[in-house]
């Protein structure tokens, strides 16, 4: 007989536990961050743990809610479903654990972003019905807090990512122009619009000197000497590493304020020095002066990418530091230990299902 799953070993492993992941699609940016990339480090600490993409129709959804009682923890991501569905996640998990990562009460149109009274009466209804929540950032916490039954089962559990994956990259070379570099998906390119006006200023000072752009589609910038390169899952690695300074802007509205910057974690990953915008979402990350730049303005742009193209030891300083916050704050070892925590306090109280 098994031992049953009531806390953690001396190893860091906890006793046998099965975790049901309820996701929306496999291929989703999240469900790679969030759960794939976690699961063989989940399974070496002693955690079993199953994937199943909820099916469109009522019935799959139901017949794979019913799954549930397989499991000890059953969670559920990003997915705000019909109250019929919900209950009978509810009704089916043990222990049922919310996990979200981005605005899911809020609806993007053509015409623009707006609160969606469907999706916050759905939230509030899973939310409640929930043993813990997770989510990456305070500023999702807060919203989850404030409909929790308790809001000490509302968790932060910033997004990892796998630091050996992505080595360092090696000291900066002066004597030649270095390479700004921006990697992203071509939804978000036009961001790269703040900041031209100061990357123009700092091309015609600085021979050479170019913007590399890594994404699916290509971006024209006015008096910008830029490089594109087509995306490519092999080469990501290898071509984030060939930056000598990585840039993140971003705007600051209520879609983008709660969400985790993929972009700044393979940057300070790979250890490249980076400029962000100083906007809440890469607060969670860098530090001003320290570990990377947060820029304000435009001229807070020109003069912290001024500093890092002139002065290759602060390149140097700077992308060491980055690369030393993703190992110990932002790394799947940072990360996992504080899963298996969750799972091993929610095993001490009484699975619910029936």
């Amino acid at each position: 007989m098994k031992p049953p799953c009531n806390g953690a070993r001396k190893n860091g492993t906890i006793a046998p536990v099965k975790v049901l992941f309820l996701v929306s699609k496999l291929e989703t940016p999240s469900t790679r961050w969030r759960v794939l990339q976690l699961l063989p480090h989940l399974q070496k600490a002693g955690v079993e743990c199953a994937v199943e993409e909820l099916p469109a129709g009522m019935l799959g959804k139901l017949t794979t809610a019913r799954r549930g009682t397989e499991f000890d923890v059953v969670v559920l991501q990003n997915r705000l479903l019909p109250k019929l569905i919900n209950a009978r996640v509810r009704k089916f998990a043990k222990r049922l654990v919310f996990e979200f990562d981005d605005a899911v009460t809020l609806k993007k149109t053509k015409e623009g972003v707006r609160a969606s009274k469907t999706r916050e009466r759905r939230f509030r209804r899973v939310v409640e019905a929930s043993d813990a929540v997770i989510t990456t950032n305070e500023v999702l916490a807060e919203q989850a807090r404030r409909v929790a039954r308790d809001p000490k089962n509302v968790v932060v559990l910033p997004s990892a990512i796998d630091v050996a994956r992505w080595p360092g990259r090696g000291p900066s070379v002066g004597g030649q122009a270095p390479v700004i570099g921006w990697a992203g998906s071509a939804n978000i390119l036009q961001h790269l619009e703040i900041v031209r006006p100061p990357l123009a200023r700092l091309c015609r000072r600085h021979a050479g000197l170019k913007l590399r752009i890594v994404c699916e589609d290509g971006i024209e910038l006015d008096g910008v000497a830029t490089e594109h390169r087509a995306f490519s899952a092999t080469r990501e690695v290898d071509d984030v590493q060939s930056f000598d300074i990585a840039i993140a802007p971003q705007v600051e509205d209520v879609w983008t304020r709660p969400k985790m910057s993929a972009k700044i974690l393979a940057y300070f990953a790979a250890g490249v020095p980076t400029v962000a915008s100083n906007v809440t979402s890469h607060r969670l990350y860098v530090r001003d002066g320290e570990n990377g730049f947060l820029a304000g303005t435009l001229t807070d742009w020109e003069e912290k990418l001024e500093r890092l193209i002139e002065d290759p030891a602060l390149r140097d300083k700077i992308g060491l530091a980055g690369r030393a916050t993703a190992e110990r704050e932002f790394s799947i070892g940072a990360v996992v230990p504080k899963y298996l925590e969750l799972f091993k306090r929610l095993l001490k109280g009484p699975a619910v299902a029936t």
